[in-house]
């Protein structure tokens, strides 16, 4: 799901904010697309989550503040919640990334004006439509506090640690739909590519900034070129610090990782991106 959050919904759901205690997350309603409301906290989502039980996850959402147009749907029928987006919040009140959680029972709000208008705390059980590995979940409490502002800070992260940064920067991607720009230009820093798959986090950089995305194997980096992710070809990719070129017919590469490389460049030219060196 793309999430688009437009001036409109923001005004709908900010009533107060919690006696001034920050939120950290935003809820939508899966089945009927409003949003549910703001809460301070999700036990059991980012940190530790409580051992699965028949394939099921608990969780508990603390300081649920309900939107009015929520409340107005709770009050006018009978409201079944089966499954909530849940959307995490930057320290300005941002979204940064979503997760599906569906739940295993639905979940129904009572038809009480009083109740509904106050502050909740929700337990639930069920489980994520994509699973939230933990290496992803250490990334995104650190972009929660504050996101990436240089490029390249991947480069210091563990190889378990990088396929968490690809989950969390794939995710934050899909946020908002990012429009074609008229750019013709773009410059990757090459210091420290050394495989197709650090290839991939420096063309994000390269493309949309710290922490941006742009593919992360060839059929996505191939609908990247489609449009929705920033630039649509044609333009000219500049490399620094290091030659793409070279970095395939390094002798110290695998096969397998040159292969992926060589199908990478096929692909970039295939679709008029314009390698400059």
């Amino acid at each position: 799901m793309k999430l688009e959050v437009t001036k409109s919904l923001k005004n709908s759901y900010i009533r107060g904010n919690n006696g001034g205690i920050m939120n950290k997350y935003l809820l939508i309603d899966d089945k009927s697309d409003l949003l549910i409301g703001n809460c301070m906290d999700i036990v059991g989502f980012l940190g530790k989550r409580s051992s699965k039980v028949c394939d099921l996850y608990g969780i508990v959402i603390q300081g649920l503040e309900l939107s009015e147009t929520f409340i107005d749907h709770c009050l006018a029928t009978k409201s079944e919640m089966t499954g909530i987006h849940i959307n995490m919040l930057s320290q300005d009140g941002k979204i940064i990334g979503s997760y599906n959680f569906i739940l295993d029972k639905p979940y129904y709000f009572l038809k009480n004006p009083i109740t509904l208008q106050g502050i909740l705390n929700l337990q639930l059980s069920g489980e994520f439509a994509s699973e939230l590995s933990i290496e992803a979940e250490e990334i995104w409490n650190q972009w929660m506090i504050k996101k990436p502002t240089k490029i390249n800070t991947w480069s210091s992260l563990s190889q378990r640690q990088r396929l968490g940064w690809l989950e969390v920067i794939r995710i934050h991607s899909a946020t908002y739909y990012n429009n074609s720009t008229n750019k013709k230009n773009y410059y990757l820093d090459m210091t420290h590519v050394v495989d197709s798959k650090s290839f991939y986090y420096a063309l994000g950089e390269a493309m949309n900034g710290p922490g941006g995305y742009y593919g992360s194997c060839l059929d996505s980096l191939d609908d990247c070129f489609c449009g929705g992710f920033g630039a649509k070809p044609p333009f000219a990719l500049h490399f620094s610090n290091g030659n793409f070129n070279e970095l395939i017919h390094q002798y110290k590469i695998k096969e397998s990782e040159r292969v992926k490389l060589q199908k990478i460049e096929d692909l970039l030219i295939s679709n008029q991106v314009t390698l400059i060196c």
